[in-house]
């Protein structure tokens, strides 16, 4: 961190013989983040240049948006900004295309700076309009050649996307034999380290890949066949650069925490990005930062709670999805939900909530059958070993409850709509985001996603007209989504007593020991009970309910679909799972907010003597999926979850005071949904007042 210079590690090069790249951009559209502001960001790249003498500055990509600043803008505030910075080169990200083709076009255009798609073309070969394969700088005495990455398999309307090692290798070849390249140099969407090392394998003559589509940051870089690969994350939290020297050896390498810097050395904005800084903000601070909502609990948008399992954020995205279309079910992609940032309880402001869904995209209402739901479900899921971020169900949905594995092979199973079991040759309607249409098409062999049924408002719309509506913010859990690794099947014995219905399940093969605090069953419309007792002997797990309890969750709804639900350490040894990623064994379970993998069982109901209950109204209102109690995370092992109707609850009055949005309702890029009650306790309007 505190050696910005070449230092002695150059000793032996001279100055005009070295060249240092400064990395990235990837600034999604933003202006500033919770680190820093474009302004710093530009004033310690400068600084960062000035200690360098042969630097140049290369860009990853993504950089106009999702964001709310990109939704106003649509990337034109970010050429201006990158106009002022003057990198070597910009690789064109997939966010490039938010706002459609000839938006994109216009602001390549616009650019006094080259953007870089090597793995791109027109159908003739051509690169894209108002992009190049390559370009090449003086830097001192070298000539250094640049090319982009955009991500692998990605392209435009109107263009086909490269075979990617294929077309680096020709990009650097006439680099270095009709251009004259002493060094070429990649800026790199591409998605984590695997494609890089790959490309680096592969490629002849490439001496440094930088930047990175997942956003990935490691310390060091990696040197692989002679390619030198360093990635520095996203937006403004870090800045890193590398030394090479004239035959593309390192030099010098570091990974700068503008966090850690500020605090250190401190940072003067830069003047000129200030004033641009500061006309955009103002431009959007007048209309964004209105409060429109009262939160009761902290909104978690972050990206591991959406990926990784049902999220009380997610919930209130979908059934504001699924509200404003007045559709049976809806379904967002987990990348939807953008901002990656926990809102805690209070006001909450429009721009907050715009935010977490900058995409500009329609919501799309289509009649779907049943297989063509379960198709997408299906079609979401990530399998180890192959995923980089561990298994994943990757979506979010709103009356849909189902079970998903990922290990190796994908199955959904288990899947409900409203508690009834999917027909795969009913219809549904199904309000579902820009990406969730493009599978729908997919499914159905067809190509364009705004085909496949009625184009309603943007997410975020939906999601600032709910939370107008409502005022008070309460999202919760509703038991829809679960994972499972293992399926141990039925019980191999059931002792259904006065007092507790114990179930003795097999422990799967691979199992280093059981979660006792993470056992629980839960039914097809998401009442859950957590197992008062669990013991683990002899390969076998026995877990126990209280018995009234679970009489209600099995004979409470028609023709109950009750399941069991535990954790389990995994082997992941040679002996065990042995599941391996580029020849490494990788150390399970590799997805964020897990744990331990799951094992799952099957609850004979029919073979168990249960008296069943008599259901009444308020019964039958508890496994209503609109609305709900909820519960903390579902592996977290606490409380009972039911879902009580709050229909009866006082709503907000309409002229609460609540800032009215007619020039945000036309936001391109506002996306999103919102999941509110309009419950208000007693307290709530003291809250707001205070």
């Amino acid at each position: 961190m505190a050696a910005l210079g070449l230092g002695s590690s150059t000793a032996g090069a001279e100055a005009d013989e070295t060249l240092t790249i400064i990395h990235d951009t990837h600034f999604h559209g933003r202006l500033e983040d919770d680190v820093a502001t474009i302004a710093e960001y530009w004033a310690l790249i400068q600084h960062l240049q000035d200690e360098h003498e042969n630097a140049i500055f290369v860009g990853a990509g993504d950089e106009f948006s999702p964001s709310v600043e990109g939704s106003f803008f649509e990337g034109e505030h970010i050429v201006e900004a990158l106009n002022i910075m003057d990198p070597a080169g910009v690789a064109v990200g997939n966010h490039e295309n938010d706002f459609g083709e000839d938006v994109a076009e216009e602001r390549f255009a616009a650019s006094e700076f080259p953007w870089l798609a090597t793995n791109m073309a027109t159908e003739d070969g051509e690169p894209y309009p108002e992009t190049e394969h390559y370009v090449t700088t003086e830097v001192g005495g070298l000539t250094v050649g640049v090319i982009g990455f955009v991500p692998d398999g990605f392209s435009f309307d109107g263009a086909e996307s490269l075979d990617l090692i294929e077309s680096t290798q020709d990009a650097v070849d006439t680099l270095r034999e009709e251009e004259g390249a002493d060094l070429v140099v990649a800026g790199s969407h591409l998605g984590g380290v695997s494609p890089k090392l790959e490309v680096a394998e592969a490629v002849d003559g490439l001496d440094a890949i930088v930047g990175d589509h997942y956003a990935t940051i490691e310390d060091e870089p990696r040197e692989e066949s002679g390619t030198v690969i360093s990635v520095a994350g996203d937006e403004f939290d870090h800045l890193a650069y590398l030394t090479l020297d004239s035959d593309g050896e390192l030099l010098e390498h570091e990974l700068i925490s503008l966090e850690e810097y500020k605090e250190s050395e401190g940072i003067e904005p830069d003047a000129e990005m200030q004033e641009l800084y500061e006309e955009y903000t103002s431009i959007i601070d007048e209309e964004l930062d209105q409060e429109i909502a009262y939160a009761g609990v902290d909104l978690d948008a972050r990206f591991d709670s959406s990926y990784n399992k049902e999220n009380e954020y997610g919930n209130l995205v979908t059934e504001a999805m699924a509200h404003g279309t007045d559709s049976d079910v809806a379904i967002m992609n987990a990348g939807g939900i953008r901002s990656n940032r926990i809102y805690e309880a209070g006001p909450i402001t429009a721009g907050e909530l715009v935010d977490t869904l900058p995409f500009p995209d329609p919501v799309i209402r289509a009649e779907v059958t049943g297989d063509e739901l379960e198709g997408m479900l299906l079609d979401r899921v990530s399998t180890l070993p192959e995923a980089n971020f561990g298994a994943q169900q990757q979506i979010q949905v709103h009356n849909i409850h189902y079970d998903w594995t990922g290990i190796e092979d994908r199955a959904v199973e288990n899947i409900h709509v409203g508690g009834e079991p999917l027909d795969p040759d009913a219809t549904y309607s199904a309000a579902l985001t820009n990406v969730m249409a493009s599978i729908l098409a997919g499914i159905r062999g067809e190509a364009e996603a705004e085909d496949q049924g009625e184009l309603t408002d943007s997410p975020g719309n939906l999601l600032l007209e709910h939370v107008e509506d409502l005022g008070y913010l309460e999202p919760e859990l509703h038991n829809r989504i679960h994972r499972f690794d293992e399926d141990v099947g039925e019980p191999t014995g059931i002792d259904h007593g006065d007092q507790q219905v114990t179930l003795e399940y097999p422990v799967p093969e691979h199992s280093l020991g059981t979660h006792e605090s993470t056992f629980y069953a839960v039914n097809q419309h998401g009442v859950r009970i957590e197992a008062t007792a669990v013991d683990e002997r002899d390969d076998a797990v026995s877990v126990g309910f209280p018995s009234g309890a679970f009489e209600t969750l099995a004979t409470g709804v028609e023709e109950p679909t009750v399941r069991v639900f535990g954790g389990f350490d995994p082997d992941d040894s040679d002996d065990g799972y042995a599941l391996e990623r580029d020849g490494d064994l990788l150390e399970l379970p590799v997805a964020a907010r897990f744990d331990y993998f799951v094992l799952r069982g099957d609850v004979p109901v029919d073979e168990l003597e249960l008296e069943a209950l008599e259901a009444s109204g308020d019964e039958t209102d508890e496994t209503n999926d609109d609305d709900g109690d909820g519960s903390d995370d579902e592996s977290d092992g606490e409380d009972t979850v039911t879902e009580d109707d709050v229909g009866d609850d006082t709503a907000v009055d309409d002229d609460d005071g609540s800032p009215g949005f007619g020039p945000l309702a036309a936001l391109a890029g506002a996306g999103g949904g919102a999941y509110l009650y309009s419950r208000v306790k007693d307290d709530a309007n003291e809250e707001q007042d205070g």
